[in-house]
């Protein structure tokens, strides 16, 4: 059942992240794999006892096997999963915490089977000489505890590469919040109105995939863990939506005009969680409804 990294990724996506049936495109697309090799292992899990077909013809789906007595072990091993992923997060934003610092980041994470990983890091330009051997001493008890290899990539703002998509950023310098006064920037109304065209967006992709709102609730659940300072109210106030809000509610608060609406459209947890797949729609999403 645990034998290959593609049942082990679909029984996280059925039982985890969806919790529920799901088409075999969306299970493919969530675990990463081809079409073709998600309707196989899917199968597969199937004649374990693991899964279920749900439905037919095209609008079939997979879900957990139901009475599986495996089923809530495994749902403690993916959340222990994600916990020690949040942990090492964690650890490596306390180690780039330093002024010298402007942002950070790593590749996603969640599916790697390798044990290591890439950490890129753009610094001041006067504390590039000493910044990459002070960072790998920084490193090297999150190397032990995890059993990783972590290359490191310095870089300043001349050379600034951009985030992969599949990154995670775990530190940033707070430039990008500052008001731009140059031409061309955005207005107030512009940026607001950007802002529920986004939503907009997510709410037709919260439409076509329920585990979205599960994976932004783990997002959640990780800031307020980790404290977020003045932001907590927001985010806390999110949680509780994600808890208690259907998602056809949900839908109707992102697209809402309310004051309360574009408050909270201004933490929206639901980008951070997006994959490169669905950030792609979502760009697509707002294109089309401009």
């Amino acid at each position: 059942m645990l034998g290959t990294s593609a049942l082990v990724r679909l029984m996280r996506v059925l039982l985890y992240d969806v919790g529920g049936p799901v088409s075999v495109t969306d299970a493919a697309r969530m675990a990463g794999l081809s079409t073709t090799g998600a309707r196989k292992s899917l199968e597969t899990l199937e004649r374990l006892g693991m899964a279920a077909r749900v439905g037919t013809g095209r609008a079939q789906k997979f879900g957990p096997k139901e009475n599986n007595p495996y089923s809530l072990l495994l749902c403690q091993l993916f959340e222990r999963e994600r916990e020690q992923h949040e942990e090492l997060i964690q650890e490596l934003r306390q180690a780039v915490a330093m002024p010298e610092v402007r942002d950070a980041w790593v590749r996603d994470l969640s599916r790697e089977s390798s044990h290591a990983l890439e950490l890129d890091v753009v610094a001041e330009t006067r504390a590039v000489s000493w910044i990459g051997p002070e960072l790998r001493t920084r490193l090297i008890r999150t190397e032990k505890r995890f059993d990783l290899i972590i290359e490191l990539n310095v870089f300043t703002r001349a050379d600034l590469p951009s985030p992969p998509d599949d990154a995670v950023v775990i530190w940033g310098s707070g430039d990008n919040a500052r008001v731009d006064r140059s031409p061309g920037a955005q207005t107030l109304a512009e940026s607001t109105e950007r802002s529920l065209r986004m939503a907009q967006a997510i709410a037709e992709l919260i439409k076509s995939d329920p585990s979205l709102s599960r994976r932004a609730l783990h997002h959640v659940n990780r800031l307020l863990h980790d404290g977020q300072g003045t932001a907590n109210s927001d985010i806390g106030e999110w949680r509780q939506l994600l808890e208690a809000y259907s998602p056809e509610r949900l839908r109707d608060l992102l697209v809402s005009r309310s004051s309360r609406a574009e408050r909270l459209r201004k933490s929206s947890p639901f980008f951070a969680v997006l994959t490169p797949d669905e950030r792609d729609r979502m760009l697509l999403e707002m294109e089309s409804a401009r």
